[in-house]
């Protein structure tokens, strides 16, 4: 390992989520459900040893060095390789504390161990998604990696982003078909294409610039053939992370999973069209699709 392309790395990031620090515990170390690379062993627990990998490329094993139910959980990296430049993070150690505070429970995530010098930003970045988006989704609104998500970057602002999320909904989606307000928490809006789409959607969460939630409170998929309601009760997140003028969006449909029917057609026919060609075009062109 050629040392001088290393540097000692702490980073920490803290969120909070409502729930006992007990039950977070529990969900925390279900790491297959939220961790962004896959777990081949079994789950965590006291001394337990376990491999992270993403593809054929990337991966680590690990051993649980902490394991205080409701308050700490930490592992340290034994073997590590990226296969592509190859880093190693052997000894680092991956660290969440957690303090309970009435009805909600504040979890700090602690990164201690190394980084490419050049990686810094990287790491900074990797930690945010890893945390405030796919833990945090997790333990709020039930997301797990099965849920369809895609991510696309926009050279412009977090707040013109938001702004066409929230304020210019019906120039990327619905048209003239939508009816309501998206703007303020709780407004509601309702998007009914005659004989193929209704659905009606409640703003549950809204972080100005930075995160919005939907939930689609009523919906009817006329061409569905067993389950004309699949999109009711799911929740439609968006997460917003800018920086130097440039903002990645990531997407996620909670509960559009793979078993549902409308999957394909929802998905990739379909938010991936809405999101990567509609919105991006309103929001980078100022062209809207619907007028």
């Amino acid at each position: 390992m050629e040392t001088q392309k290393y540097k000692p790395a702490i980073y920490q990031i803290a969120i909070a989520v409502p729930g006992i620090a007990d039950d977070i515990f529990d969900q925390i170390i279900d790491l297959v459900k939220w961790w962004p690379e896959d777990l081949e062993g079994e789950r965590p627990g006291p001394g337990v040893e376990f491999t992270l990998r993403a593809g054929e490329d990337h991966y680590s094993k690990n051993k649980v060095i902490d394991f205080e139910p409701g308050k700490r959980f930490a592992w340290i990296t034994t073997e590590s390789l990226r296969k592509t430049d190859g880093f190693e993070w052997t000894g680092t150690k991956m660290i969440f504390d957690l303090v309970a505070t009435n009805a909600t429970t504040q979890i700090t995530y602690t990164y201690d161990g190394i980084v490419l010098a050049d990686e810094v930003e990287r790491l900074v970045h990797i930690c945010q998604l890893t945390v405030k988006e796919l833990l945090y989704n997790y333990l709020v609104h039930g997301k797990t990696k099965d849920d369809f998500s895609l991510a696309i970057e926009f050279n412009k602002s977090a707040g013109v982003v938001f702004n066409a999320l929230t304020k210019d909904v019906a120039r990327w989606w619905g048209g003239r078909d939508l009816t309501g307000s998206a703007l303020k928490l709780h407004d509601e809006f309702s998007i009914g294409h005659p004989g193929a789409h209704y659905s009606k959607q409640q703003v549950i969460e809204l972080v100005h610039d930075e995160r919005l939630v939907w939930l689609v409170t009523e919906s009817e998929l006329a061409w569905l053939q067993q389950d004309k309601h699949e999109w009711t009760g799911t929740k439609m997140i968006f997460w917003l992370s800018g920086n130097n003028g440039k903002t990645e969006l990531r997407f996620t449909h909670v509960g559009l999973t793979r078993d549902k029917e409308c999957y394909e057609t929802c998905s990739h026919s379909g938010w991936g069209i809405v999101i990567s060609d509609y919105l991006y075009l309103f929001v980078s062109e100022g062209k809207p699709h619907f007028t």
